[in-house]
C-alpha cells in the first residue's frame, strides 16, 4: 500500500513539473513570437519621407507593407495628435447572431467574401443592419480597438460639422463667400468663392489631384501634412482661379476646397476643429472610444479633409446617425434636411464622371438611395438607408485611387445590401 503511495505521489510530481514545464516552454515561445512580430513591424521616419512620393512610394506611410500598420497606427508616426474625446453612454451595437457570408461575381469570376477580403489587403471591415452587427472582421494586426485613418471619408464629417454650425447660426449662409469667414483669402483664387461651390468641389480653383504629375496641387498639399510647411491657409493663399472655368459649374476634386471648411468653422465657431466635433458629434453619437486629427508638429493649421482616425465600430456610429436623418439613440446632431440636402447630387454644367456628388459626399449613378464617403486606398463608409445598412470598410490598396478595385467594392457592398433586405 505505501508502495503504491509512494508512486502515486511521484506520478503526480512528475505531471506538476510537466505541467511547469509545458507552461515554460508556451511563454518562452510566446515571447520568441511577440519579439519576431515586433521586428516585422515596417518603421517609418517623417524626416525621411520624400513628399513629393508621399501617394506613391516606396518608403511612405501610405504605401504597403508601411501602410498595413500605419494605416491604424498613425499615432505611432511622431505627428501632433489633436484628440477627440468620446463621452456618456456607450451607443449599443448588438454583437453578430452567426456567421455572415456572400458571393459576388467580378470580372466573370464568382468570389467569397473572404477572398474579397485577402484580394483588396482590407484591413478591417463592418456591416451594420441598424445598431446590429452583422460582420465584424479584422486583419494585419488590428483589432476592434485599432483606430483606422479615414482619409478623405473625413471629408464627410467635416461636412456634417459644417451643416452643424450653418444650423447654429454661426454660419450665416451656405451662399456666403468664404472670405468673409477666412478675410485671408480675399487675394487668393477663393475670393469669388461661396460656400455651397466649395462643399461641391466646384470652386473653378487651379488645382489638382494627380499623384502622378509632379506639378500636381497634391503634392504641395503632401509637403503641408509631412513638414508642416507652408501652413494649410499659406497653401490656401497660393492658389489661383482658373480663368476659364467659372465656380458652381465644374466638379474638381480639390482637397484643400474641405479645408476651407474646417478653417471657416474655426474662425466661426471660436472652437478648434477637434474640440468642435468632441461636442457637437463625437459626445453624442455614443462612441465607444477617443478619435483623433493629426498634424505636422509644425503645422499651426487642423487637417479637415482627411486626417481623422476612429475605430470601425465608431466610424459605424457616426454612419448609423446620418442614416437617420442626423439623429442616433435619441440625440439630434445635426438637421434632417442639411443630411438630405448634403447626400443628393449636385447639377453641374460638367460633371464628375461616372458617378455624382453632394456635400463631400459621393452618390452612385443609378442608385441614388445609396451614399458613400470615400478615401484613398480604400476607405469606404457605405450607407443605404432604405435598407437600413452601414457598411465600414478600412483598406491598404498598393494605388490610391484604382478604378477597378472602387468598381469590385461597390458590387460586394451592393451584394452585401441585397443579401440582408
Amino acid at each position: 500500500m505505501k508502495g503504491q503511495l509512494k508512486f502515486f505521489s511521484y506520478f503526480k510530481c512528475i505531471i506538476r513539473s510537466s505541467i511547469l514545464l509545458i507552461k515554460c516552454l508556451a511563454l518562452i515561445l510566446f515571447a520568441i513570437y511577440t519579439a519576431s512580430a515586433s521586428q516585422s513591424i515596417p518603421t517609418i521616419d517623417l524626416n525621411k519621407m520624400n513628399p513629393d512620393e508621399m501617394s506613391t512610394g516606396p518608403y511612405s506611410y501610405f504605401i504597403p507593407p508601411y501602410s498595413d500598420y500605419y494605416f491604424h497606427h498613425i499615432d505611432k508616426l511622431g505627428y501632433r495628435i489633436d484628440w477627440v474625446r468620446r463621452a456618456g453612454k456607450v451607443y449599443l451595437l448588438k454583437d453578430p447572431h452567426s456567421a455572415f457570408t456572400i458571393s459576388y461575381s467580378y470580372n466573370n469570376h464568382t468570389y467569397s467574401l473572404d477572398q474579397y477580403f485577402e484580394r483588396n489587403r482590407v484591413l478591417g471591415f463592418l456591416i451594420l443592419k441598424d445598431n446590429q452587427i452583422i460582420s465584424e472582421h479584422y486583419f494585419h494586426g488590428s483589432n476592434q480597438n485599432s483606430r483606422f485613418l479615414s482619409n478623405s471619408v473625413g471629408k464627410s464629417i467635416t461636412s456634417t460639422l459644417f451643416g452643424i454650425a450653418l444650423g447654429e447660426g454661426k454660419i450665416s449662409s451656405i451662399d456666403d463667400p468664404v472670405t468673409k469667414y477666412i478675410p485671408v483669402l480675399k487675394n487668393s483664387g477663393y475670393n469669388r468663392v461661396t460656400f455651397r461651390q466649395a462643399l461641391a468641389m466646384a470652386t473653378g480653383i487651379s488645382a489638382t489631384e494627380d499623384a502622378s504629375d509632379p506639378e500636381s496641387t497634391v503634392h504641395q498639399m503632401d509637403r503641408s501634412v509631412l513638414r508642416g510647411v507652408p501652413s494649410f491657409t499659406q497653401l490656401l493663399q497660393s492658389l489661383k482661379a482658373d480663368p476659364k472655368v467659372k465656380p458652381g459649374t465644374t466638379f474638381n476634386y480639390v482637397s484643400m476646397n474641405t479645408e476651407i471648411l474646417g478653417l471657416a468653422i474655426e474662425n466661426a465657431t471660436k472652437i478648434p476643429l477637434n474640440q468642435y466635433l468632441q461636442e457637437k458629434v463625437w459626445s453624442k453619437i455614443g462612441a465607444q472610444s477617443d478619435g483623433f486629427l493629426f498634424r505636422a508638429k509644425a503645422q499651426p493649421d487642423q487637417c479637415a479633409f482627411g486626417c481623422f482616425n476612429a475605430t470601425l465600430r465608431d466610424y459605424g456610429r457616426f454612419g448609423l446617425m446620418i442614416m437617420n436623418g442626423g439623429t442616433l439613440g435619441g440625440n439630434r446632431i445635426v438637421a434632417s434636411s442639411w443630411v438630405k440636402e448634403a447626400t443628393s447630387p449636385v447639377k453641374y454644367d460638367t460633371p464628375p464622371q461616372d458617378t455624382n456628388y453632394g456635400y463631400q459626399w459621393w452618390i452612385p449613378t443609378g442608385n441614388s438611395q445609396v451614399f458613400k464617403g470615400l478615401g484613398v486606398y480604400g476607405q469606404i463608409l457605405y450607407i443605404n438607408p432604405v435598407k437600413h445598412i452601414v457598411i465600414v470598410e478600412a483598406s491598404a490598396w498598393p494605388k490610391a485611387d484604382p478604378d477597378e478595385r472602387w468598381k469590385e467594392a461597390s458590387i460586394v457592398m451592393d451584394a452585401i445590401a441585397a443579401a440582408l433586405s
